[in-house]
Protein backbone atom coordinates (compact mmCIF):
# COMPACT_ATOMS: atom_id res chain seq x y z
CA UNK A 1 0.00 0.00 0.00
CA UNK A 2 2.90 2.13 0.86
CA UNK A 3 4.85 1.36 -1.91
CA UNK A 4 1.61 2.11 -4.23
CA UNK A 5 1.59 5.81 -2.78
CA UNK A 6 5.03 6.63 -3.35
CA UNK A 7 5.08 5.29 -6.95
CA UNK A 8 1.73 7.40 -7.33
CA UNK A 9 4.06 10.28 -5.66
CA UNK A 10 7.14 9.57 -7.69
CA UNK A 11 5.19 9.16 -10.92
CA UNK A 12 3.47 12.46 -10.87
CA UNK A 13 6.26 14.39 -9.57
CA UNK A 14 8.06 13.45 -12.93
CA UNK A 15 4.85 14.18 -14.96
CA UNK A 16 5.23 17.67 -13.69
CA UNK A 17 8.62 18.53 -14.01
CA UNK A 18 9.20 17.69 -17.58
CA UNK A 19 8.14 20.95 -18.24
CA UNK A 20 11.29 22.99 -16.46
CA UNK A 21 13.70 21.79 -18.49
CA UNK A 22 16.24 20.46 -16.48
CA UNK A 23 17.22 17.33 -15.29
CA UNK A 24 15.23 14.68 -12.97
CA UNK A 25 18.10 15.15 -10.35
CA UNK A 26 17.98 18.55 -9.98
CA UNK A 27 13.68 18.50 -10.32
CA UNK A 28 13.91 16.49 -6.83
CA UNK A 29 16.72 18.68 -5.63
CA UNK A 30 14.80 21.99 -6.40
CA UNK A 31 11.51 21.65 -5.33
CA UNK A 32 9.43 23.32 -8.14
CA UNK A 33 6.10 25.37 -6.49
CA UNK A 34 3.36 24.04 -8.84
CA UNK A 35 4.86 20.50 -8.55
CA UNK A 36 4.88 20.35 -4.84
CA UNK A 37 1.05 22.11 -5.04
CA UNK A 38 0.25 19.22 -7.14
CA UNK A 39 2.38 16.66 -5.04
CA UNK A 40 0.20 18.12 -1.96
CA UNK A 41 -3.29 17.69 -3.76
CA UNK A 42 -2.52 14.55 -5.17
CA UNK A 43 -1.26 12.80 -1.64
CA UNK A 44 -4.56 14.61 0.26
CA UNK A 45 -6.76 13.00 -2.88
CA UNK A 46 -4.94 9.30 -2.33
CA UNK A 47 -5.09 9.74 1.85
CA UNK A 48 -8.97 10.89 1.84
CA UNK A 49 -9.46 7.80 -0.97
CA UNK A 50 -7.62 5.27 1.25
CA UNK A 51 -9.39 6.77 4.20
CA UNK A 52 -12.18 6.23 3.19
CA UNK A 53 -12.09 2.86 1.03
CA UNK A 54 -9.10 1.42 2.66
CA UNK A 55 -8.55 2.71 6.40
CA UNK A 56 -12.02 2.16 7.57
CA UNK A 57 -12.61 -1.20 6.46
CA UNK A 58 -8.98 -2.33 7.76
CA UNK A 59 -9.70 -0.27 11.52
CA UNK A 60 -13.26 -2.00 11.66
CA UNK A 61 -11.90 -5.25 11.24
CA UNK A 62 -8.75 -4.86 13.34
CA UNK A 63 -11.81 -3.58 15.69
CA UNK A 64 -13.47 -6.92 15.40
CA UNK A 65 -10.12 -9.26 15.45
CA UNK A 66 -9.30 -7.20 18.67
CA UNK A 67 -12.69 -7.64 19.80
CA UNK A 68 -12.51 -11.56 18.77
CA UNK A 69 -9.24 -11.98 20.73
CA UNK A 70 -11.08 -9.86 23.24
CA UNK A 71 -13.80 -12.18 23.59
CA UNK A 72 -12.24 -15.57 23.20
CA UNK A 73 -9.73 -14.21 25.86
CA UNK A 74 -12.66 -13.76 28.04
CA UNK A 75 -14.11 -17.22 27.41
CA UNK A 76 -10.65 -18.95 27.89
CA UNK A 77 -10.57 -17.38 31.38
CA UNK A 78 -13.80 -18.03 32.59
CA UNK A 79 -13.08 -21.54 30.90
CA UNK A 80 -10.08 -21.39 33.29
CA UNK A 81 -12.08 -20.74 36.19
CA UNK A 82 -14.80 -23.38 35.88
CA UNK A 83 -12.29 -26.08 35.16
CA UNK A 84 -10.40 -24.77 38.58
CA UNK A 85 -13.92 -25.10 40.03
CA UNK A 86 -14.71 -27.96 38.91
CA UNK A 87 -11.17 -29.24 39.47
CA UNK A 88 -11.62 -28.43 43.27
CA UNK A 89 -15.15 -29.54 43.31
CA UNK A 90 -13.61 -33.03 42.41
CA UNK A 91 -10.58 -33.24 44.46
CA UNK A 92 -13.49 -32.55 47.05
CA UNK A 93 -15.47 -35.83 46.01
CA UNK A 94 -12.73 -37.93 45.36
CA UNK A 95 -11.14 -36.77 49.18
CA UNK A 96 -14.66 -37.71 50.06
CA UNK A 97 -14.80 -40.41 48.25
CA UNK A 98 -11.74 -42.31 49.30
CA UNK A 99 -12.66 -40.86 53.16
CA UNK A 100 -15.82 -42.72 52.32
CA UNK A 101 -13.61 -46.23 51.44
CA UNK A 102 -11.72 -46.01 54.33
CA UNK A 103 -14.37 -45.79 56.35
CA UNK A 104 -16.38 -49.00 54.50
CA UNK A 105 -13.41 -51.12 54.91
CA UNK A 106 -13.05 -50.09 58.46
CA UNK A 107 -16.36 -51.53 58.91
CA UNK A 108 -16.15 -54.68 57.06
CA UNK A 109 -13.22 -55.57 59.14
CA UNK A 110 -14.97 -54.52 61.89
CA UNK A 111 -17.48 -56.37 61.36
CA UNK A 112 -15.57 -59.33 60.02
CA UNK A 113 -13.63 -59.76 63.38
CA UNK A 114 -17.21 -59.78 65.01
CA UNK A 115 -18.67 -62.95 62.17
CA UNK A 116 -15.11 -64.48 63.28
CA UNK A 117 -15.83 -64.34 66.71
CA UNK A 118 -19.08 -64.94 66.75
CA UNK A 119 -18.35 -67.90 64.57
CA UNK A 120 -15.89 -68.96 66.66
CA UNK A 121 -17.97 -68.53 69.62
CA UNK A 122 -20.63 -70.66 67.95
CA UNK A 123 -18.14 -73.07 67.29
CA UNK A 124 -17.22 -73.69 70.71
CA UNK A 125 -20.94 -73.88 71.99
CA UNK A 126 -21.22 -76.01 69.10
CA UNK A 127 -18.21 -78.57 69.94
CA UNK A 128 -19.00 -78.05 73.69
CA UNK A 129 -23.06 -79.44 73.01
CA UNK A 130 -21.84 -82.50 70.67
CA UNK A 131 -19.09 -83.34 73.19
CA UNK A 132 -22.13 -82.99 75.90
CA UNK A 133 -24.31 -85.22 74.04
CA UNK A 134 -21.69 -87.61 73.27
CA UNK A 135 -20.60 -87.86 76.47
CA UNK A 136 -24.39 -88.46 77.51
CA UNK A 137 -24.94 -90.86 75.03
CA UNK A 138 -22.00 -92.64 75.77
CA UNK A 139 -22.73 -92.35 79.71
CA UNK A 140 -26.55 -94.16 78.66
CA UNK A 141 -25.04 -96.48 76.71
CA UNK A 142 -22.56 -97.62 79.01
CA UNK A 143 -25.52 -97.84 81.77
CA UNK A 144 -27.18 -99.92 79.23
CA UNK A 145 -24.51 -101.98 78.77
CA UNK A 146 -23.89 -102.65 82.07
CA UNK A 147 -27.46 -103.01 83.10
CA UNK A 148 -27.51 -106.02 79.95
CA UNK A 149 -24.33 -107.84 81.38
CA UNK A 150 -25.69 -107.65 84.91
CA UNK A 151 -28.98 -109.24 83.44
CA UNK A 152 -26.97 -111.63 81.26
CA UNK A 153 -24.40 -112.51 84.21
CA UNK A 154 -27.50 -113.14 86.74
CA UNK A 155 -29.53 -115.24 84.18
CA UNK A 156 -26.24 -117.09 83.76
CA UNK A 157 -25.72 -117.31 87.32
CA UNK A 158 -29.23 -118.17 88.45
CA UNK A 159 -28.72 -120.83 85.73
CA UNK A 160 -25.39 -122.40 86.85
CA UNK A 161 -27.34 -121.57 90.50
CA UNK A 162 -30.08 -123.65 90.16
CA UNK A 163 -28.18 -126.42 88.04
CA UNK A 164 -25.64 -126.60 90.95
CA UNK A 165 -28.47 -126.36 93.57
CA UNK A 166 -30.33 -129.42 91.69
CA UNK A 167 -27.43 -131.50 91.82
CA UNK A 168 -26.06 -130.47 95.54
CA UNK A 169 -29.22 -129.94 97.79
CA UNK A 170 -31.61 -132.05 99.45
CA UNK A 171 -34.64 -131.41 101.16
CA UNK A 172 -32.98 -130.85 104.82
CA UNK A 173 -30.40 -127.79 102.87
CA UNK A 174 -33.55 -126.34 101.21
CA UNK A 175 -35.08 -125.81 104.54
CA UNK A 176 -32.23 -124.32 105.99
CA UNK A 177 -31.54 -121.73 103.09
CA UNK A 178 -35.45 -120.97 103.09
CA UNK A 179 -34.64 -120.19 107.43
CA UNK A 180 -31.52 -118.63 106.68
CA UNK A 181 -33.27 -116.22 104.07
CA UNK A 182 -36.08 -115.61 106.06
CA UNK A 183 -33.75 -114.59 108.97
CA UNK A 184 -32.02 -112.00 107.00
CA UNK A 185 -35.10 -110.42 105.53
CA UNK A 186 -36.54 -109.95 109.14
CA UNK A 187 -33.02 -108.98 110.39
CA UNK A 188 -32.72 -106.04 107.62
CA UNK A 189 -36.48 -105.25 107.84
Amino acid sequence: MINKILFLLFLTSCLFSSGSGGSWFESWLYPDTGLFFWSVITFLIVFVILRWKAWGPLMQALDNREAQIRDSLNKAEKITQEQEKSTRKNEALLSQAREEARGIVTQAKEAGEKLKIKLEEDGHTKYNELLSNATDQIETEKKKALNDIKKMVVEIAINASEKVIKRNLNNEDNKKMIQDTVDSFNQKN
